[in-house]
């Protein structure tokens, strides 16, 4: 794999936080690196040991972990929205899976310790 695609990728996907925005899909950043989909999915495969869609959605939700103990009194669905989520009922969901408990409980830990 190419030093160059990977240090493309990790500064567009991580620094600037492509992974933030609500419609990036793999197509997007491979046209973003002037590269193609095949390459970037080969990419982040080999380097993170995950699918594109995984990387964005565990990236999305450490953002949202982030994000709530920061600004605990902003709406989940706002959380979402910030966080990259078209839809909250999505985000809830994804969190969950990540996480092994909902937006609402982690925030109610916060507030508990």
């Amino acid at each position: 794999m190419s030093r160059s695609l990977n240090a493309d990728f990790e500064r567009l996907f991580f620094e600037r936080r492509a992974y933030l925005e609500p419609h990036l899909t793999l197509a997007e950043m491979a046209r973003r690196l002037h590269s193609n989909k095949t390459y970037v999915s080969r990419l982040v495969n080999e380097v993170y040991g995950m699918s594109f869609t995984d990387l964005t959605n565990g990236s999305r939700i450490q953002y949202a972990r982030e994000y709530i103990a920061a600004h605990p009194d902003t709406p989940l669905y706002e959380v979402a929205t910030a966080c990259g989520f078209c839809y909250d009922t999505f985000f809830y969901q994804v969190f969950k899976q990540y996480t092994g408990i909902t937006p609402a409980t982690f925030l109610a830990s916060l507030q508990t310790q």
